[in-house]
């Protein structure tokens, strides 16, 4: 086991750190041969009494135990049994005597690593030690490998997008071309859609899905706030910067850093960002030193900004290094045959998440939900399968459990919100305006339901009542 570490200075490699032995034999000159001829290759730490040998490896551990068989305070056995409690996977070599080969055989059962026989042949001794130093390599590395399918698994339930609509097929077949490569993106789409699942998608689907993925919400920051967040902070920078932080940008390098609604952040903000995305090089605040980072800049607006560019509300450079690959979310209403899939899982997760026993929605339900035109997108629809799952009492959910405002005027009997076929924008308003309503005019969980930020709800009411 070699260190691949670099010294500051210059990049010296660091000598390399030699695996360790503990040898456990209560005849010295045993002990004292062994290492003799096994110091120029591993650290040999040598021990007459299993006791004491047992406390070291307790504190410091190794990478193999050699033990004998027959010694007085412990055996070798039961050296073994108290080794198997603190570490499963470390290899123990017994040393036996010809007499004892039966009971060595047994120690093997008992989960020792291998047995070599006294008196021993030293290069037998070697090999015995190399292969069993290679197995317990090969143990460990896999159980890293498994580890981090677990993660990557975890991730892929957790993030992954779902339909199979002709719409999100081109999405996919996008994120499938982009996988191998670190070019930016830019995602568009309404708000609700998804944007941050393609994002997570992108991320994780390439080389550098064990690497960093950042994200920051550019609507919800001011812009010192923004940029201290991005760029980190020199110790006295500015008042309350007692020490040194290390932004977001360069936690983010060699991964990927997603900014969701860009198109929030101010003139000044972009033009530092262009740099960054130019030179792949940031300053800290009040710093000097230039530090060198490698990002994959992924962004989200719910605005087309391309127009937003030609009305110039944001920068034309800042725009076309941005948008090398440029993904569009479908709305919920555009792919309205994917509805049963996302409300099996959806139901599936939430009665997990609350332990109810949920077979699905019934026949009637099920075609209001696949009627219905979704402002709020995926998001409107989870919010209403999980108050359905929540407050459900059986193992159908029925008409009773979807809200009145999803369901057609046949259902409904109040004030319907489109029955005067308005347009997106219209209706939109007059949603946001029920949703107030129903809350009683609170506008944090207004915004949690629509799937936006504060600021974008009242910039939103702003334009209203213009």
């Amino acid at each position: 086991m070699t260190s691949n570490i670099k010294s500051p200075r210059e990049g010296m490699t660091m000598p390399s750190i030699k695996e360790r032995l503990i040898i456990i034999d209560d005849e010295p000159k045993a002990g004292r041969l062994m290492a003799r001829y096994l110091d120029d290759t591993y650290d040999c730490q040598i021990f007459e009494n299993p006791i004491e040998a047992l406390a070291f490896f307790s504190s410091e551990g190794a990478d193999l135990v050699i033990t004998d068989m027959q010694m007085p305070h412990l055996s070798g056995a039961e050296v073994l049994a108290q080794i198997r409690d603190m570490d499963k996977q470390i290899p123990v070599i017994v040393i036996t005597a010809y007499s004892n080969v039966d009971n060595a055989i047994e120690v093997l059962r008992l989960g020792a690593t291998d047995f070599v026989k006294k008196p021993f042949d030293i290069e037998e001794l070697k090999i015995t030690i190399g292969r069993a130093l290679n197995v317990s390599s090969l143990k460990a590395e896999n159980t890293r490998l498994k580890e981090r399918l677990k993660v990557r698994q975890d991730q892929d339930d957790r993030y992954r997008l779902i339909g199979t609509a002709g719409n999100m097929q081109k999405v996919y077949d996008i994120i499938n071309k982009i996988a191998d490569i670190r070019c930016n993106v830019i995602i568009e789409g309404e708000s609700g859609t998804g944007k941050e699942l393609v994002a997570r998608a992108i991320h994780f689907q390439s080389q550098s899905s064990e690497k960093p993925f950042i994200v920051i919400d550019c609507g919800a920051l001011t812009d010192s706030l923004l940029q201290s967040e991005l760029f980190g902070y020199e110790k006295g920078a500015f008042t309350g910067a007692n020490k040194q932080k290390k932004g977001l940008l360069e936690t983010a390098s060699g991964g990927t850093l997603f900014l969701d609604e860009i198109c929030n952040i101010s003139d000044n903000m972009q033009t530092k960002l262009l740099r960054v995305v130019q030179e792949q090089q940031i300053i800290r605040v009040g710093g000097l030193e230039p530090i060198d980072i490698d990002v994959r800049f992924v962004v989200a607006t719910n605005q087309p900004m391309g127009k937003m560019v030609q009305e110039n509300k944001f920068r034309h450079d800042l725009y076309h290094r941005l948008n090398v690959i440029n993904i569009q979310v479908p709305p919920l209403r555009t792919r309205l045959e994917d509805i049963p899939l996302l409300t099996n899982v959806m139901i599936k997760r939430f009665a997990e998440k609350y332990k109810r026993n949920i077979k699905g929605f019934d026949q009637a339900s099920s075609k209001v939900l696949t009627s219905y035109h979704w402002p709020g997108n995926v998001r409107e629809l989870s919010n209403i399968i999980e108050r359905a799952v929540a407050l459900s009492d059986g193992e159908t959910l029925h008409l009773d459990d979807i809200p009145a405002s999803v369901q057609p005027p046949e259902q409904n009997h109040d004030t319907q919100i489109d029955s005067d076929h308005p347009t997106l924008a219209e209706l939109e308003k007059r949603y946001i305006f029920k949703l107030l309503e129903a809350n009683n005019d609170n506008r944090e969980k207004t915004a949690a339901i629509l799937g936006v930020n504060k600021s974008t709800l009242w910039r939103k009411l702003k334009e209203y009542s213009a």
